[in-house]
């Protein structure tokens, strides 16, 4: 067949589709890491941390009182984390990060210190 998905455009809709988790209301964020060999090792979507149930923080990006506890940014957690937290038992060590938005400073030390060697990140938002 001549026309088919690239192994980028793959993993990329692998972390466009990952991003429909997401139940932040302002920015669905998705996050796919793949191994040297194109196996899938994790993935991630933004949300509130594991065991914490959706409607018992706050989504707002900006606070009444200027309370930075009254917003998300103080839970939410980005995709990148999520998706080498969950990852599988593999190392995602020299891997590569396919990403739905360029990652902030603090996702982007984490895949350094994950030992990601790639980051690919859709340029279109």
């Amino acid at each position: 067949r001549p026309r088919y998905l690239s192994w980028d455009d793959y993993f990329m809709s692998v972390a466009f589709l990952s991003a429909q988790r997401s139940k932040d209301p302002n920015k669905q964020v998705g996050a796919c890491i793949v191994g040297k060999d194109k196996l899938i090792l994790g993935v991630g979507y933004n949300g509130f941390p594991r065991g914490c149930p959706d409607n018992a923080l706050p989504w707002s990006k900006k606070s009444a009182n200027d309370d930075p506890l009254e917003t998300k940014y103080a839970y939410v957690c980005h995709a990148e984390m999520n998706a080498i937290m969950n990852k599988n038992s593999a190392s995602v060590a020299g891997g590569s990060l396919f990403v739905t938005m360029y990652p902030c400073n603090e996702c982007a030390k984490l895949v350094i210190q994950a030992g990601i060697k790639e980051v690919v990140y859709y340029e279109g938002k």
